[in-house]
């Protein structure tokens, strides 16, 4: 199946929908006082553009654990209206290990393979603490890593002729475990979970004095002092205003060296690529699949 860029008019419709979801975000946030921050690109879209960087086409926030858990709560007995909060504990086949706000009046496929219908969203992540440790925190980096790792391809349904693909290629230990992981599905995809749960509860983050975010994405400088994040300030972003570290030049430069520079022209591009999308209505699997494979 063809994959589709967010680009053009697509990406104009698609900013103005995450937008969206995050003013209601912020506004639930502020309501309940959690706090939260906009993190990694979303964060250097506020300290330079004041907006969503140019090119980009996600929003990312991040929540320190004893307020997620807070968010979660409340998002099972609020109305929270047209959004809702998907996971993979409570939308099949979902392949990632963290947490989405969606508009459920929205249909998004991101690849076929994976079978999965979500609204657009803003995505999730957590900071849970840790041991100052690099030892003991790269380890279980790479734990966590693995069982991400698998749960997406117990979450996964190849084709045929992808399945034939990746034999000739040599990638025999991946199509086993595909395979062993094709007689129980849900018992498999419940293993994984609970042992991606059980690391991130490894310590607790009122005892720590550091924090970290799984899943991992920018190695050893995951591991930040929670004292980073104590105090924060507000910045503006595409007409709202937006929670971010009070010292986030010292937070942004520790992921991404010189937050304030621009990257190559070359690197100045979408990162999502969708099978469909729909902003008006949710549509079944079913539907979707139907619309395009034929």
């Amino acid at each position: 199946m063809k994959q589709v860029e967010v680009t053009g008019t697509l990406r104009t419709q698609w900013v103005e929908c995450i937008t969206d979801i995050l003013n209601f975000y912020i506004q639930f946030c502020n309501k309940h006082k959690l706090r939260y921050f906009v993190a990694y690109g979303t964060a250097i879209g506020a300290a330079r553009h004041h907006g969503i960087i140019p090119w980009d086409d996600d929003i990312d926030v991040v929540m320190p654990r004893p307020d997620f858990e807070k968010f979660k709560q409340l998002c099972q007995t609020e109305d929270l209206g047209k959004y809702e909060l998907i996971s993979p504990f409570n939308t099949p086949n979902y392949y990632l290990p963290f947490y989405k706000l969606c508009n459920k009046e929205t249909t998004l496929l991101e690849k076929d393979e994976y079978r999965c219908i979500i609204g657009m969203f803003i995505d999730i992540f957590v900071y849970d603490g840790m041991v100052n440790d690099k030892t003991q925190f790269l380890k279980l980096q790479k734990t966590y890593t693995k069982y991400w790792n698998r749960l997406a391809l117990v979450s996964t349904y190849y084709k045929k002729e992808t399945i034939i693909n990746k034999l000739k290629s040599g990638r025999f230990k991946d199509m086993l475990h595909y395979f062993l992981i094709n007689l129980n599905r849900k018992q498999f995809r419940r293993f994984y979970l609970k042992k991606l749960q059980d690391i991130v509860n490894t310590y607790n983050y009122d005892e720590q004095q550091f924090i970290t975010k799984y899943p991992p994405g920018y190695g050893d400088k995951e591991l930040i002092p929670k004292s980073w994040i104590e105090e924060s300030t507000l910045l503006p972003y595409d007409g709202l205003q937006v929670a971010i570290p009070k010292n986030y030049t010292r937070w942004l430069n520790n992921y991404f060296d010189d937050y304030t520079q621009l990257p190559p022209i070359e690197q100045r591009h979408t990162q999502h690529s969708i099978a469909y999308v729909n902003f008006k209505q949710r549509e079944t699997i079913d539907e979707v699949l139907r619309k395009v494979t034929s």
